[in-house]
């Protein structure tokens, strides 16, 4: 009852930054509209409408039609009765990896913070000092500057991220101004807790940038010069768009450039659209990645698409003893389908002189509220070393409700078979969980294409032929867990990947 009172006080004040994520969805919004709008309310009240008056277009309008349909005010602070300020973990709408997933953004305020982390690469033959990384972090977010002391394995490393004005300067180990993932990472570590506004994003190599901000439509437009020795052993000059959907670097003495692309588009009558890619490019090679995905306005259609080149010059520097791969491998993968029960894929690799091709179709053969048993075809099909063609006809059962996913079958092929599985569940807002598997048996001539994850991190697949994979990954804010075990044949030892990350925010 008193809760009830309380709100009576205030029923005819309703602030913009009351507006649930929720209700601006139902609105229309969009999801980068959404993060928009929930960054803006926790801003001061010019600005707010500074941006609001620059709208153009569609998000003007839905934006004016929210204001007048729930009312909306937005008064002075003197005139706001004492009304308390809304909770910052209450605040903005993150947008994951997955533009459907939002989340109130947490790393908004003033804070302290302490991470750790820690990773063990169980396989037989690597040096011990290579199978364990851990780290631990602290830190803080103080009047809008970041900055953080940490110590990786045996290194003690600090990250700085400071404005002033509209300058801006990061150096250090831990922060940037551009949202690349691989341009210097360091390649023993990697953040799980990489959204927007974490204090711990991708762990870098030693980078200093330092730019200048130019407002652009109630954003900011970045630009400004770097030197990141991992990336390159001359200086260069970066760029990154307003809403850090496009961003830049290039070094003219190397002639080694890296570019991110990060964008959504809601079409009001040509559907959802969302593209990924990072590239870096260099004369002796170009490497890197690009995502596409597609749904129609009426959620019956979906079609997405990867390509990659995968290589060492996607990490940078490599640490001493470090091993991957000299061969680059190259692959593209399609598929299109109808409310995901009727659809195609093509798949097409080349991994040094092994090429690898397939495609595939399927179709349900029942259709029920509890769930579809799916048949699905497949050609594989290899040549270079060796050559082999395969058929695979599979039966699966899959149930799907929102963006909840679980997915389990068996496919046979001429001398032997394997079984898939999938399951991904979004447990709360922020919080995924996703689990899988595949396990192979006979004499397979062709790898499996396996889909590594499709929510907790951006969709992927790659090849395998290992007898046995389990993947198991939750990811929330604050906790995240990865835990991989596979198997190969005629291999005496499996090889176990455990990751465990952890970040506490406290204020002193």
């Amino acid at each position: 009852m008193w809760f009830i009172f309380v709100q009576s006080l205030f029923a005819g004040e309703k602030l913009p930054k009351d507006v649930s994520v929720e209700t601006l969805l139902k609105r229309g919004f969009s999801p980068k509209l959404v993060a928009i709008w929930k960054q803006k309310t926790q801003g001061t009240r010019e600005d707010f409408f500074l941006w609001k008056r620059n709208l153009r277009g569609k998000e003007a309008s839905l934006v004016a039609k929210l204001w007048k349909e729930e009312a909306l005010s937005y008064p002075p602070a003197k005139q706001r009765l004492g009304k308390a300020e809304g909770n910052r973990n209450q605040s903005m709408a993150n947008r994951t990896s997955d533009p459907g997933s939002l989340s109130p953004d947490p790393f908004l305020g003033e804070y302290w913070f302490v991470g750790l982390s820690h990773q063990n690469l169980d396989v037989q033959y690597l040096p011990r000092e290579e199978k364990n990384h851990s780290a631990i972090s602290l830190g803080g977010f103080q009047k809008g500057q970041r900055f953080v002391f940490e110590k990786r394995d045996d290194e003690f490393l600090y990250g700085l991220d400071l404005v002033k004005n509209s300058y801006r300067l990061t150096s250090g180990n831990r922060y940037k101004p551009i949202p690349h993932f691989y341009f210097a990472k360091d390649p023993n570590f990697y953040s799980q807790m990489d959204r927007p506004n974490s204090p711990l994003p991708q762990p870098l190599q030693s980078s200093h940038f330092f730019g200048s901000q130019f407002p652009m439509e109630g954003k900011h437009l970045e630009f400004g010069i770097y030197s990141a020795p991992g990336f390159s052993a001359y200086p260069g000059i970066y760029y990154v768009s307003p809403n850090k959907s496009y961003s830049g670097v290039w070094s003219p003495g190397e002639n080694k450039s890296s570019f991110f692309i990060n964008d959504f588009f809601d079409l009001q009558n040509g559907g959802k659209h969302r593209v990924q890619s990072e590239s870096i490019f260099h004369p002796k090679e170009s490497v890197g990645f690009f995502y596409s995905k597609s749904e129609m306005n009426d959620s019956s259609i979906f079609f997405d698409s990867t390509l990659y080149r995968d290589s060492p010059l996607l990490y940078g520097n490599l640490s001493i003893g470090e091993n991957r791969p000299e061969i680059p491998q190259t692959l593209g993968y399609m598929r299109g389908s109808y409310k995901h029960l009727l659809g195609g894929e093509t798949l097409s690799s080349m991994d040094g002189h092994r090429y690898e091709r397939g495609v595939s179709g399927f179709f349900p053969l029942f259709v029920s509220d509890l769930g579809n048993i799916i048949y699905r075809y497949r050609e594989y099909n290899e040549s270079g070393n060796y050559n082999f063609n395969e058929i695979g006809r599979a039966i699966f059962y899959e149930w799907r409700k929102d963006r909840t996913v679980c997915s389990v079958g068996f496919e046979s092929r001429d001398l032997g078979g394997q079984w898939e599985g999938k399951i991904a569940i979004p447990i709360y807002l922020g919080q995924l969980l996703e689990l899988s598997a595949i396990l192979r048996e006979g004499n397979l001539k062709t790898r499996a294409w396996f889909e590594n994850w499709t929510y907790a991190s951006d969709f992927n697949i790659n090849l395998t032929d290992r007898e046995e994979i389990i993947k198991i990954k939750y990811v929330s804010h604050f906790l995240s867990l990865n835990v991989s075990y596979s198997e190969k044949e005629n291999m005496p030892a499996p090889i176990v990947f455990i990751n465990f990350q952890f970040l506490h925010l406290f204020e002193i």
